[in-house]
């Protein structure tokens, strides 16, 4: 980031999944889980076909991937059931306390539910690092819309300058073009060819502390 960025920067809004936590193993068991409960056939999209719309409320990608609504509703309750088999990235953790001494406020953005995201960050004790949380039912349209990263800055209370956005899913850099914000893809959970279009990629937290601090 340029020295006149970095001087400007009040707030980062991050995702959740894939960013500040690892839940891949748990999503695909509740993918796979919830298919061959509702459908029961051996025709299940390949996993990597689901991770192409990451970002977007559940509903919205069974939805576009043709599944029965019903299946929604049983990944939900696996994904719950599993909440402990969430990795938490305590490097990101520790980067949002630095960040917070700073005084820059920090929003998660995130395609899952309210209830589910609070759930998993009382879980894990760390629901007080954030300033703002904006999730897919807080909003008309989810990401990759720009409205969630738009209501993240106007509850933080900054200006588009004043804000990056930081995902490792292609809706995290749609939803921040969108808005009109600077964005960082992040690929420290591996590469899932997401297209280069953020402003910033970075392998690691190291690197992303290196851009904003």
């Amino acid at each position: 980031m340029e020295q006149r960025e970095f001087m400007m920067l009040q707030g980062i809004i991050f995702d959740l999944d894939g960013c500040l936590i690892d839940s891949g193993e748990v999503q695909k068991k509740a993918y796979f889980g919830s298919y061959e409960i509702v459908v029961g056939d051996q025709n299940c999209p390949p996993y990597e076909e689901y991770i192409k719309y990451t970002g977007d409320s559940i509903d919205n990608i069974f939805h576009n991937m043709g599944f029965p609504k019903e299946m929604s509703r049983v990944y939900k309750e696996i994904n719950r059931s599993l909440v402990s088999e969430v990795v938490i990235n305590e490097e990101a953790m520790q980067l949002i306390r630095d960040l917070r001494k700073r005084k820059i406020k920090i929003a998660i953005c995130t395609g899952k539910n309210r209830d589910r995201t609070l759930e998993l960050l009382k879980f894990y004790q760390i629901e007080n690092l954030f300033d703002v949380l904006v999730c897919c039912d807080d909003v008309e349209l989810p990401k990759p819309s720009g409205e969630p990263m738009i209501k993240a800055m106007q509850e933080m209370k900054l200006k588009r300058d004043e804000v990056i956005v930081v995902g490792d899913g292609y809706n995290d850099i749609l939803s921040a073009k969108n808005a009109g914000m600077k964005s960082v893809l992040t690929t420290w959970y591996g590469d899932m060819g997401v297209q280069r279009e953020s402003d910033y990629v970075v392998d690691s937290v190291d690197a992303l502390r290196n851009i904003i601090l």
